[in-house]
């Protein structure tokens, strides 16, 4: 099937096109021409005005509308995938929390097992964050489950490798050069992330291949003394990086506009927008969910402990972060649209997703004027979805 999307204003990862056309056939984009050079005997999907961005891509979240990516069920699997979507996201790395390795395995198997099924997002692999993290920047990781890259446990996770598209672990932790290698091998995104090591343990597992860090500002270490010396940390050694990728929560919560804008003036075009989301995504205030065992709240539009002493993830979708980014950081719609879907696809080393571009797949969010999300389509298959602005047709 070939068909032209025409209509709302067309987003690549530079600049806005207006007046073209996105030419589609079957599940892949063709090209993106001049309205005015369409064949006049081509099928037109009229889409209406408003914005065609790439469909979203979320490499860090946990599950979304009351379901989790973490108790191992395609069931719940399915439900938080169909909220993703609902959400504009395309193409996620479903992530799992810190638990017991039989667990995450057995999540993993199962995501696996719903892969490539329709209607839902496509799953380049899980995201396993943890279980090598730092007991002092666990932030709502489990503590019972933390462990050390060296005690054996990574020889499990890894039999399921093709299953895998990151880990994220704290590099200072002893075996994570050796981790950072033996993911490299496997084809598997090393990130740094939940650590309260320094710029050289960063260093040392750059060195060794690591490209991506996760959630700046959360779960990262900072500057320290040691007796008259100040010694770098985490953040300070993300920051001044030179060629990493790095995730930000946009919800508005986890950071205070002043954090987000000093990621974006240290990073670039190498910060990406993350949801982090968690099953309370979507859900009110008030609303209890449940993520690797343990019980969490959702409060003043995000999620928190049972003790309010940290966050558990977000209860925010990427769709409505790019708003929050255009805003807090100044962006054009270009900027942050990029935010959600080049650079995190980039990150994560996928090629076909996250772009407008001859070749890649036809998966696309159409936002109305005032950026909200109308519809989203997997594979050029679309869905309506309920407006939530009924001012903004």
């Amino acid at each position: 099937m070939r068909e032209a999307l025409v209509g709302p204003s067309v987003v690549l990862e530079k600049t806005v096109l207006e007046d073209h056309a996105v030419l589609v056939r079957d599940d892949r984009i063709e090209a993106v021409v001049p309205a005015s050079q369409l064949p006049s005997d081509l099928p037109r999907r009229h889409l209406g005005d408003g914005w065609l961005t790439p469909g979203l891509v979320d490499i860090h979240t946990h599950g979304a509308a009351g379901a989790s990516f973490d108790d191992g069920q395609a069931d719940s699997c399915r439900r938080a995938l169909t909220g993703l979507l609902h959400g504009g996201v395309t193409t996620a790395l479903p992530s799992l929390a810190t638990a017991a390795v039989d667990d995450l395995v057995q999540a993993v198997q199962t995501l696996a097992d719903i892969s490539g099924s329709q209607g839902l997002p496509r799953i380049p692999g899980a995201h396993l964050e943890g279980p090598y993290f730092s007991y002092g920047q666990r932030g709502a990781q489990d503590p019972a489950h933390l462990r050390r890259p060296d005690d054996g446990s990574v020889d499990q996770l890894l039999e399921l490798a093709p299953a895998i598209r990151m880990m994220s672990f704290a590099p200072e932790l002893p075996g994570a050069v050796h981790l950072t290698e033996r993911l490299v091998a496997a084809d598997i995104v090393a990130a740094a992330g939940h650590s309260d090591g320094r710029d050289t343990d960063l260093e040392a597992c750059r060195r060794a291949g690591l490209t991506h860090v996760i959630h700046v500002v959360s779960g990262q270490s900072t500057t320290r003394r040691e007796g008259p010396w100040r010694k770098p940390g985490m953040l300070e050694a993300t920051l001044t990086s030179d060629d990493l990728t790095v995730e930000m929560i946009g919800d508005g919560k986890h950071l205070p506009p002043t954090l987000m804008r000093l990621a974006y003036r240290c990073l670039g075009d190498r910060l990406c927008l993350v949801s982090d989301s968690t099953p309370g995504a979507g859900m009110p205030d008030g609303s209890r969910y449940a993520l690797a065992g343990l019980e969490y709240l959702v409060e003043n539009g995000v999620g928190v402990t049972a003790d309010r002493t940290a966050f558990g993830g977000s209860t925010t979708l990427l769709s409505q972060m790019i708003p929050i980014a255009m805003s807090a950081l100044n962006l054009s719609v270009a900027e942050a649209v990029a935010m959600a879907t080049a650079v995190p696809a980039r990150a994560a080393g996928l090629a076909d997703v996250g772009r407008i571009t001859a070749g890649a797949y036809a998966d696309f969010a159409l936002f109305t004027p005032s950026m909200h999300l109308k519809a989203v389509a997997v594979d050029a298959q679309w869905t309506d979805l309920p407006s939530t602005s009924p001012g903004d047709e």
